[in-house]
């Protein structure tokens, strides 16, 4: 099951982007209790936004020729990377497709790596406390504030 990264441009994948962006909106709308867009402008315009900001990589996730993601990439200027978003399609979760993309991506960016994750959302946390300990073993910290838990952690590519 090779796990891939592909760089979205303009023309590359942006229906399929906007399209799985509203379904993880809708995912997150229903961890918050909140009402879901109805509308698909603005999954279109923030892709749109992604895809033209040179600070951002807008990744493709694929196991063999199938969609199976997208994660966003915010590029730190003096190295290192925050992880702004980051989706796997609900038929391919529990199958180390989401573990396999995270580890491609945190090798990917040099330096020193931040991604949040709602308190509320056991799910991501119970995956992304698994990730990144494995990932960094000792040398990630974890911080609680306003609702979220940061996880702060060097790649493995870090010099």
């Amino acid at each position: 099951m090779p796990i891939r990264l592909q760089l979205a441009s303009a023309t590359i994948e942006k229906n399929w982007l906007e399209t799985a962006y509203l379904d993880w909106l809708r995912e997150l709308a229903a961890v918050l209790r909140a009402t879901p867009p109805s509308s698909e402008t603005l999954a279109r315009e923030q892709i749109n936004e992604w895809v033209q900001d040179r600070a951002v990589d807008l990744f493709v996730l694929r196991r063999e020729d199938e969609h199976a993601g997208f994660a966003c990439v915010e590029k730190g200027m003096g190295g290192g990377a925050r992880l702004r978003e980051f989706y796997v399609v609900p038929h391919l979760r529990r199958l180390g497709v989401g573990s396999h993309a995270a580890v491609l991506l945190f090798d990917r960016y040099a330096g020193q790596w931040q991604l949040e994750v709602l308190q509320s959302d056991r799910l991501a946390l119970n995956f992304w406390g698994k990730v990144i300990q494995r990932y960094a073993l000792d040398r990630r910290r974890e911080e609680r504030a306003d609702g979220h838990v940061r996880y702060v952690f060097p790649s493995r590519s870090a010099k």
